[in-house]
């Protein structure tokens, strides 16, 4: 066993919930790409991208991340061609035509298109990758989610 010496009345204990980002286009940076290989017989090699909210522009989801998967060396055709789209995707969005190394996607701001995958399964609801874009594409920004709060009979729209 490790020695850990924590002491937690240091240390403000986590009270955000990390419910998932509203569907929408967010403005991002991909700060992890990997390669490797799929546990499957016929995943093949597959890019492994970690993607963090720019606390600049979304200062509400600051630090919140998503994971992307990438099977581009997938047996089936209909899997390699769609990872190969979304990686074109992803090199246009950040201006360039061919990349050599996963290290050449890292830190470059872009746009990407976030939905909200339901809970199934045992599983809690998460959020998928949907798209990518470049900054300042005609692709609109996420906006704060809208809330319903009933005022003397009538809805109330306001922003949370």
């Amino acid at each position: 066993m490790g020695n850990l010496n924590f002491d937690a009345s240091e240390v403000a204990p986590m009270s955000d919930s990390f419910e998932p980002l509203p569907n929408g286009w967010y403005q991002m940076r991909v700060i992890g790409a990997e390669m490797y290989t799929g546990q499957s017989a016929d995943a093949g090699e597959m890019l492994k991208l970690q993607i963090e909210i720019d606390a600049d522009e979304h200062l509400k989801y600051s630090g919140r991340q998503v994971f992307s998967y990438l099977c581009i060396n997938h047996q089936k055709a209909t899997v390699r061609n769609i990872a190969r789209r979304q990686l074109s995707s992803i090199a246009h969005a950040l201006g360039v035509d061919s990349i050599d190394d996963t290290s050449e996607l890292l830190g470059q701001p872009l746009l990407v298109k976030l939905k909200v995958r339901p809970a199934a399964n045992g599983y809690e609801a998460s959020n998928d990758v949907s798209g990518y874009a470049a900054v300042g594409s005609d692709q609109p920004a996420a906006k704060p989610p809208v809330k319903e709060e009933p005022i003397g009979g009538a809805a109330k729209r306001a922003w949370k």
